[in-house]
């Protein structure tokens, strides 16, 4: 791929979007940086999924540090459920180091994420339609340091180990999995559990990348300016988050997911 000035401004674009619908609608950008990769830049999926974890590792960084000063995270607790998780990805690379799947396989894989995760941002819209406030109630006397997880510990391991595996095997963070599992197994509120999983998808990145700049074909180059373009898109999505209709934005998303997995269907 040659980097002209059109090309450099097309994926800095791609990166704003991404980057900017990520922080308005809580869904990870890995979806959307593999897609845009695959669909509109034409690259192999497996490089894209390669250079979509790199290009999360970076991401999720910012907002890892960003929860932790914010006193969100528990580091002891993200470490045990991040190294699940890091296990999982280390499990995935080790069997397909023999397993060579194929490049159509991994589009219907990713294809099928995609529509999971466009249900589960449609599922978001109606429980958020059903609180009249549109919001939680949080509890001012609720410390993350001293929640109770280790009684519910046991059942989150496969989970945990899923996600990572996920993460690996598709260029995705894992909130799709990390963020259900802190909230509904692990009693974590939503904010906590949103805060935990960067934390858990971070720890994961750092070995996936590694894995992968071993042993996979990551785009520095594609990725670095793509991740310049997302932070600018969260940046500019965050300001913006709390002056547009959510609900509305969110079954507008979960529509786009779906039709981007039909078209990577076909």
């Amino acid at each position: 791929m040659e980097f002209d000035l059109f090309i450099i401004l097309l994926l800095l674009i791609l990166g704003f979007i991404a980057g900017s619908i990520s922080v308005i609608c809580g869904i990870g950008g890995g979806v959307f940086f593999v897609s845009f990769m695959t669909l509109i830049l034409a690259i192999p999926i497996d490089i894209a999924i390669d250079t979509s974890v790199f290009m999360i590792l970076v991401s999720s960084a910012a907002g890892f540090i960003t929860y932790y000063r914010d006193g969100k995270i528990h580091l002891k607790s993200m470490m045990i459920f991040g190294f699940f998780s890091i296990l999982g990805g280390l499990s995935c690379m080790l069997l397909f180091i023999f397993v060579k799947i194929d490049n159509t396989l991994l589009k219907i894989l990713f294809a099928s994420t995609l529509l999971i995760a466009g249900l589960n941002m449609i599922k978001k819209a109606l429980d958020s339609r059903k609180n009249i406030n549109g919001s939680e109630l949080i509890d001012k006397d609720y410390s993350v340091k001293d929640h109770d997880y280790k009684s519910n510990l046991p059942k989150t391991v496969p989970l945990f180990f899923l996600a990572g595996f996920t993460a690996y095997l598709l260029g995705i963070g894992g909130g799709i999995i990390n963020i259900p599992v802190l909230n509904i197994i692990l009693g974590y509120p939503i904010h906590n559990a949103t805060a935990i999983s960067t934390g858990i998808i971070f720890l994961t990145a750092i070995s996936n990348t590694i894995f992968k700049a071993i042993f996979g074909q990551i785009n520095y180059i594609v990725g670095i300016i793509i991740v310049v373009g997302s932070i600018f898109g969260a940046i500019f999505g965050a300001k913006v988050s709390n002056k547009m209709p959510r609900m509305h934005l969110q079954f507008f998303v979960a529509i786009v997911l779906m039709l981007l997995a039909i078209r990577m269907y076909f």
